[in-house]
């Protein structure tokens, strides 16, 4: 498909409007968006992913001195905490080390929280912009996937995807989040017991929380499977009945046959490439955050990892669990995502195979 082409879906699609709404929402991203639907209809993913990783490279700024402090600080408490345990022999009374680990204690503490705050917030925007960014192109590209499969299949997944966006609104932001920082908090609690009173509940709501987050991609795939298996059908008989008649006319039966197959193939392409562009563009808003939240975690293990050697067990633990709740609002924002493109994909490909 030509340019031209693709200037016109984009016309008939109304993306300018959707588009505006996008630059305003997000003023951080700026990529040439027609350009990057052109390129997707006409084959050429490498030139849209260029134009999108243009985009890209003008929103992520990498804080790598905050990094480099975060790694170092802990390095820096872990040394001094094992100097207060491994030698309180050189005080006369052993209170005075143990006061003096606890204060490190609350040092590394301070630090962890504040980082992991920075974390929790980004992980709470990065959760609404992807809500904000559904609700957005929900309805352009069900015009698409109805045009191309039918009311049927366009009714039953809009009510998907607005599914999903309830899902992260409400189960994500209001339960599994503060369900992280509670996680933290009982960590914090449980280092400064010499027996780590509170490991088995942790282990616990680590459990809790990792479960609830495959339940929700299992639930929402699931639902999304079941109904692909019925709605297209439906719609594909209809498609099988019009053909059907087209091709009894008279004379031209053929003629109209061919021109309806064309018809219906190029509205599975342009709802195939929006799909696709709607992908994309998600992936770019969120490619930062993760990121971010990804080397956040890595620091925090790997400091962990290294204090652990000489440090006290109760400190290592406690900022290898904190490290651990990072992973754990990572695995959230993932999820977040990847149920979107899961959507995404499995109606493209449930629709373009019952059009068949």
């Amino acid at each position: 498909m030509g340019i031209g082409e693709s200037a016109q879906v984009w016309e008939q699609m109304d993306m300018d409007a959707v588009t505006g709404d996008f630059e305003r929402l997000f003023p951080s991203f700026s990529f040439d968006a027609q350009g990057v639907l052109a390129d997707i209809m006409s084959g050429q993913l490498l030139e849209a992913l260029k134009k999108l990783g243009d985009g890209l490279s003008g929103a992520v700024v990498f804080q790598r001195e905050e990094f480099r402090t975060l790694f170092f600080t802990i390095l820096v408490l872990g040394v001094a905490a094992a100097l207060f345990t491994n030698f309180a022999d050189m005080f006369k009374d052993h209170q005075v080390s143990e006061l003096a680990f606890y204060f490190v204690y609350l040092l590394m503490i301070a630090v962890l929280i504040k980082f992991f705050s920075q974390t929790a917030d980004t992980v709470r925007e990065m959760l609404g912009g992807v809500s904000t960014f559904i609700k957005l192109y929900i309805p352009t590209y069900m015009v698409a996937v109805g045009s191309a499969s039918g009311a049927m299949s366009a009714t039953v997944y809009y009510q998907l995807l607005l599914a999903v966006v309830y899902l992260i609104e409400w189960g994500y932001l209001t339960i599994l989040l503060p369900l992280v920082h509670v996680y933290v908090l009982l960590v914090i609690i449980n280092g400064i017991w010499m027996g780590e009173k509170l490991a088995l509940l942790l282990e616990l709501m680590e459990k809790v929380i990792k479960g609830s987050v495959k339940a929700s991609v299992w639930l929402v795939t699931g639902f999304s499977l079941l109904q692909s298996m019925i709605s297209p059908v439906i719609d594909s008989l209809q498609f099988s009945a019009v053909k059907k008649a087209l091709s009894s006319m008279p004379g031209i039966g053929g003629l109209t046959e061919g021109m309806f197959e064309m018809v219906v193939g190029s509205a599975v392409l342009v709802k195939n490439s929006l799909g696709l562009y709607i992908t994309l563009i998600l992936i770019l808003i969120c490619a930062a955050p993760v990121i971010k939240i990804a080397l956040v975690s890595g620091v925090i293990k790997l400091s962990a990892a290294l204090v652990g050697i000489i440090s006290d067990k109760r400190l290592t633990n406690c900022v290898s669990r904190v490290g651990e709740g990072n992973l754990m609002l990572l695995r959230i924002a993932l999820t977040s995502v990847g149920m979107f493109v899961i959507q995404v994909a499995v109606i493209s490909y449930s629709t373009a195979q019952a059009v068949r």
